[in-house]
């Protein structure tokens, strides 16, 4: 008897199978029925303006050609490349991927950046009809997106400084050497003196979270394709915007450490991709699918805090395939629900876009995107997960977090589009 085999069996004996539930001893034999891709919108300028970010650096933050908090028109053509990429990636898992026919659905929060994003990444995936998608009017709190509390998309939920590793405080120490061109405690002093706002000698699980926001703004402006004077100062490469993105990776990871502190941002969601994946399998369900019935493909483009509170949620951890920013533009949470001999099962894995890749503009090359299928913890962290035991696993997580408004975003078309 096979290992996987053998603990299906475990599984079963525990209650954490039903007896019609069983595993193909690996995915040779599994047919993707539906996939479900939860993605980050595209390469943004920081939400703040660089006069309000002066007091964090030595020297002035970068212009941007766009407003604070807006798709540039360098994340439209890096969308567009991505488009095409699915289109390829679908295919290539036999399912469908003409948009213009409706067979890939498309729902975006109600953010103007969401919504250029939707368009941009339509265009490249089906370039031959004018871009259809589902959204929210700009203004308008999507509950699927904003979780059952609503506000903006920054990330609300707390750090216990103690989780805070040597590593962590390592990487805020060489943050703080490029804001400000040191950090020994007469820098900081001086710093100080200047109407500075340091990372170091404080609060340092409101420094992390700080110093995740600005080393989101550093590497965003490196994808955006910006000279090293500009991204850092010309006191970064590559590799530095690789490892300071790692205080972004770190400040989400501790705020989402659990299903209790992701719930309230992600619960809802959740709870509508697990009934959309158990109505395909036809299990039946009380929470509204976010799709009719019969539809293969969903794309939702939501914000890095999404794909952060469903790995809270889910138990996820994928900082091991990415070695870089687990939550990059364009980067994708992909749900799979899969036939296979005996039953159905839900496999999740990530689509992460290289910086490189973002900086180029072009996802088309084969390493352009990390690909990696994901463990999942709460079903003996097995990849093919029996949909009975993901939609329990999601019904702990959720617990009460279910809003009734999602899944009700109206069409959207490019000719009405912000």
């Amino acid at each position: 008897m096979s290992m996987t085999f053998r603990i299906v069996g475990l599984l079963l004996a525990l209650g954490m199978l039903s007896p019609g539930d069983t595993l193909a001893d690996d995915g040779s034999q599994a047919t993707v029925v539906q996939r479900i891709i939860l993605m980050r919108h595209g390469i943004r300028s920081p939400t703040k303006a660089p006069a309000d970010l002066a007091r964090y650096a030595s020297e002035p933050w970068p212009a941007w050609p766009v407003a604070p908090g807006l798709l540039t028109p360098h994340g439209i053509d890096t969308l567009r490349s991505l488009g095409k990429r699915m289109r390829r990636d679908l295919a290539d898992a036999g399912l469908p991927a003409d948009a213009c026919k409706r067979e890939v659905r498309v729902i975006a929060d109600s953010t103007p950046r969401n919504q250029a994003s939707a368009k941009a990444l339509l265009e490249g995936l089906s370039p031959s009809c004018a871009p259809v998608w589902q959204a929210f009017p700009v203004g308008q709190d999507d509950p699927l997106f904003r979780g059952t509390g609503g506000g903006d998309d920054d990330d609300k939920a707390g750090i216990d400084a103690a989780a805070i590793d040597d590593t962590t405080r390592a990487t805020m120490a060489e943050l703080q050497q490029v804001l400000l061109g040191c950090h020994d405690d007469a820098c900081l002093a001086r710093a100080k003196s200047d109407g500075k706002q340091v990372l170091l000698g404080g609060d340092a699980a409101k420094a992390l979270k700080t110093a995740g926001s600005l080393s989101e703004n550093i590497m965003l402006a490196y994808v955006q394709g910006m000279p090293a004077a500009q991204f850092g100062w010309g006191r970064l490469d590559a590799e530095g915007v690789a490892r300071v993105i790692g205080l972004h990776n770190a400040s989400f990871r501790l705020a989402h450490a659990t299903p209790e502190a992701s719930r309230g941002r992600g619960g809802n969601m959740l709870a509508h991709i697990s009934a959309t994946l158990a109505e395909a399998a036809g299990r039946p369900t009380t929470v509204k699918a976010l799709a009719p019935a019969g539809t293969r493909v969903l794309v939702l483009i939501g914000h890095d805090t999404d794909l952060a509170a469903q790995a809270g949620l889910l138990g996820l951890d994928w900082q091991a395939a990415t070695k870089g920013d687990d939550f990059p533009p364009g980067g994708a949470l992909v749900y799979d629900l899969v036939k296979v001999p005996g039953g159905y099962a839900v496999r999740l894995s990530v689509a992460m876009p290289t910086l490189a890749a973002l900086r180029a503009g072009d996802v088309i090359p084969a390493n352009a995107v990390v690909l990696k299928s994901l463990p999942q913890p709460d079903c003996g962290a097995i990849a093919l997960c029996p949909i009975s035991s993901f939609a329990a696993t999601s019904g702990r997580a959720v617990g009460d977090a279910v809003s009734v408004s999602a899944a009700n975003e109206p069409m959207t078309s490019a000719v009405g589009a912000p």
